[in-house]
């Protein structure tokens, strides 16, 4: 009797992740940049960590050095997501961390539409929703070497 097997997904549906982890990648790209800025002392705060000030005190500026690192890690692994780079390495811990970066990605979008703060609110709600939707659609099913 033969194994079943599952079949390889639509060129399409690859095509679509592929493209949608690249946009996550793009997206932890651009907010590791934002994290640095920040980090910085880039008057960006009142869009950021609650939106208490236009300048982040120290502690948090070293809290948005360490996001910069841990997007650019995301970026990274999502790159491997959408077979860019990684080829030979194995598949279930970046499909694993894809999982956890969308769950941490739902509930900051959920985090920011509860801020007082309006620019945090639609602006960076808006934002993190959209890489939630990017590294939700990159989940689909990655071909079988």
């Amino acid at each position: 009797m033969e194994a079943a097997s599952i079949p390889p997904p639509a060129p399409a549906a690859t095509a679509l992740r592929r493209w949608s982890a690249r946009g996550g990648a793009i997206f932890c790209l651009a907010f590791a940049i934002f994290q640095l800025a920040l980090a910085l002392g880039a008057p960006f705060g009142q869009i950021a960590w609650g939106g208490s000030s236009p300048v982040l005190t120290d502690s948090l500026r070293w809290t948005s050095g360490g996001a910069c690192v841990y997007l650019l890690v995301a970026a990274v692994i999502m790159e491997v997501r959408a077979e860019d780079i990684g080829r030979g390495l194995p598949r279930l811990p970046f499909l694993i961390f894809n999982i956890l970066l969308a769950a941490q990605l739902l509930l900051n979008t959920l985090a920011n539409l509860a801020t007082r703060t309006a620019g945090e609110r639609y602006g960076m709600g808006a934002a993190s929703a959209l890489g939630c939707m990017l590294c939700l659609i990159a989940l689909k099913p990655m071909r079988r070497r």
